[in-house]
């Protein structure tokens, strides 16, 4: 599904990324953990096509990646919604630039905002809104575009604990009844062990170690002896930055 092949990008003459290569394979997971700045984000943003290489290439689907796809969904740490449209609206957005037939769209955004529990706040605004209840209506913004590729940005960091876990396993099960391949960028160890099939941790510009991990799509991992394991190895290639947990 992806290829990034010697990538590098510059903001200026400062190398933001450099000889990146990294493969997902097509309904894989992979979590991408670093330090702040290390070039995460950056590396996320290129896949999306909102950033072009300073050199290299990113493949999707065996195609070199020179703009946005519309088959690419992105969903972004602060939610992204528009303040004047209600939960329904925020939802039908992509639908409706896409001139989709007004029936098409309602059954839709019905049956995935009703999937995500989230049927109930059709008619509030995002200020009405708690913040786990903004993530799953961005959530459904997107997925109800039928993204092949999915790409989160830190979507979870700014929820509580229990938000957050609750957030982890919505994607999770979303993942398993629809399987697309997913990128995620994140600040939490327990996040990228939880949702990540493939772990690629980074240091400044650069990938410093991936991991496969055998124990994606247990539920249950999170109390289990063998998740913090994997937490412990994170840590151990992450070379004690601080990186929330």
């Amino acid at each position: 599904m992806i290829r990034v092949i010697e990538l590098g990008v510059n903001y200026d003459s400062e190398p933001a990324l450099k000889h990146i290569n990294l493969e997902v394979p097509r309904n894989k997971t992979c979590a991408i953990i670093g330090p702040s700045g290390c070039g995460k984000t950056t590396l996320l943003y290129a896949m999306a096509g909102l950033i072009a290489p300073s050199s290299g290439k990113i493949l999707i689907n065996g195609e070199e990646l020179k703009t946005v796809r519309k088959e690419t969904g992105v969903i972004l740490q602060n939610a992204g919604l528009l303040p004047w449209k209600t939960a329904w609206e925020n939802v039908a957005l992509g639908l409706k630039a896409r001139r989709l037939d007004k029936s098409v769209i309602s059954g839709r955004v019905a049956a995935m905002m009703e999937e995500l529990g989230i049927l109930e706040f059709r008619h509030k605004f995002p200020a009405q809104l708690s913040g786990g209840q903004k993530q799953r209506i961005a959530i459904a913004r997107t997925l109800v575009l039928e993204p092949d590729l999915l790409l989160m940005d830190e979507a979870s960091s700014a929820l509580d604990a229990i938000n957050r876990e609750h957030i982890q396993n919505l994607i999770l099960n979303l993942y398993k009844k629809n399987p697309a391949t997913l990128v995620l960028v994140t600040h939490s160890i327990e996040e990228a062990v939880f949702l990540g099939q493939i772990i690629v941790i980074m240091e400044r510009a650069s990938i410093r170690h991936i991991i496969e991990n055998p124990y994606f799509g247990d539920e249950d991992i999170r109390f289990k002896p063998d998740y913090y394991k994997i937490c412990l190895e994170v840590r151990k290639w992450l070379g004690g930055e601080e990186t929330e947990q």
